[in-house]
């Protein structure tokens, strides 16, 4: 799970195919973990006409952490 959180960090909002691509994560696993995700309130997913949406959801404190930890381990 925590690719998929840091490809949304890096990149930014991405459909569910689109985030699968680009975390090598198997489609019907990736739901999974979206479903869970959405669940904790760390993700929002966006429902579109055609498509959903996946971002982080900067309004969760812990997003916030994260965030900040992923900027901390880049400047390594």
């Amino acid at each position: 799970m925590l690719k998929i959180l840091y490809v949304l960090f890096k990149q930014g909002d991405m459909n569910i195919t689109k985030l699968a691509k680009e975390t090598g994560i198997k489609y019907q696993t990736l739901l999974k973990n979206i479903e869970f995700l959405e669940q904790k309130k760390i993700i929002e997913v966006i429902k579109g006409e055609k498509s959903k949406i996946i971002r982080l959801n900067y309004s969760n404190p812990k997003v916030i952490i994260l965030k900040n930890l992923f900027e901390e381990l880049e400047d390594i």
